[in-house]
């Protein structure tokens, strides 16, 4: 008897598997009948170049089996239901689920309206506080700034003796033809600029548009710092190089000072201070590192996080972050901001 209940048991397991082997894998949220056929959907038939498009499959059971399925972009698998076009195209797109395979949907990929961006430029200032006249730019760029927001200055201090020398001033000095004049004062790495032009050369650059926008996000812990640059494209960029600043402001030292540039007469100007001072280039030069052109497209964003820890010498409090992209060793746009802030594309 107990032989006849074994073989019954056994027999009706082997009845049960078969049954359950005749359904074909669902993915979640599936029920038990057998998938006839399949429907393939896009998040969406319009998309801009490098925006993702994401594809969903439904059994005629109306089960949810995307997880379970095989992708085609234009006849080639692609790795899981999420593709981004890098091109203005139209696309072709199906799905395949065991045997079974989908409707073909079609969707486009264009550059649509792109955006323009403000311009900052960027004024490096070669000095030192042993410079007497130094303080005449120094003075007449902190004037401009104050009503300007788009322009960024960034002192790069040299001189044997100078206590906020920056390390890789000579790579600058040799870059702008600077064979130790000072003061000298770089607009955009394009040319130099002085005081005598006055501030129409500047607020020119700054009044045009640019087909690149800066975005700098970062956070701060204790003394290690992380920046994230972003930087977007309306048109078609090559041979673009990227540059990240740290810099410092209220530092206090005497400034030699020759004549009334802007601060008085006295000589020195004593217990001075010195904003906008150069400490690091978080870039392995101050010249630039090399943006793939794979990256540059119109339409796309290139993004690049760096980090740096904060010497216990530098006042973290005091201190901001210059970036800015290079073309043809000229700035095609910069970007300034303060540690811990979070910037959005300056889109006009």
């Amino acid at each position: 008897m107990k032989n006849i209940n074994l073989f019954f048991y056994s027999f009706l397991i082997l009845i049960i598997a078969s049954c359950e082997g005749a359904f074909e894998e669902l993915g979640e949220g599936s029920s038990s009948e057998p998938v006839i056929s399949i429907t393939l959907s896009v998040s969406s038939e319009s998309v801009a170049i490098n925006s993702e498009v994401t594809f969903k499959v439904l059994s005629d059971n109306n089960d949810n089996i995307t997880s379970s399925c095989k992708f085609f972009v234009n006849d080639i698998e692609i790795v899981g239901n999420k593709y981004t076009p890098g091109e203005e195209a139209s696309y072709t797109v199906y799905a395949n689920y065991n045997a079974l395979k989908s409707n073909v949907k079609t969707f486009s990929a264009s550059v649509g309206a792109l955006k323009t961006y403000k311009t900052n430029v960027l004024m490096e200032d070669i000095t030192g506080t042993w410079c007497g006249w130094c303080p005449r730019p120094a003075f007449t760029l902190s004037e401009l700034k104050k009503v300007n927001s788009q322009v960024i200055v960034v002192a790069v201090h040299g001189g044997s003796t100078e206590p906020m020398y920056y390390p890789k001033l000579q790579e600058l000095l040799d870059s702008f033809g600077n064979e130790g004049t000072y003061p000298w004062v770089q607009l955009n790495r394009k040319e130099r600029w002085n005081e005598g032009q006055g501030t129409v050369p500047i607020t020119s650059v700054a009044a045009k548009s640019s087909k690149l926008g800066l975005a700098i996000e970062s956070s701060i812990s204790e003394r290690d710092l992380t920046v994230k640059l972003s930087a977007k494209f309306s048109e078609d960029f090559v041979d673009l190089k990227y540059v990240v600043y740290i810099i410092e402001n209220d530092l206090i030292y005497d400034q030699r000072n020759y004549a009334d540039l802007g601060y008085g007469s006295d000589d020195p100007l004593v217990g001075f201070e010195h904003d906008h001072v150069l400490r690091k280039a978080l870039t392995s030069t101050p010249l630039g590192d090399d943006i793939d052109s794979g990256l540059t497209k119109k339409g796309s964003t290139f993004e690049k996080s760096l980090s740096y820890t904060i010497p216990d010498a530098y006042n973290k409090d005091k201190m901001e972050i210059v970036a800015f992209i290079i073309k043809d060793k000229s700035i095609v746009n910069a970007r300034q901001s303060e540690f811990g802030k979070t910037q959005s594309f300056e889109e006009l």
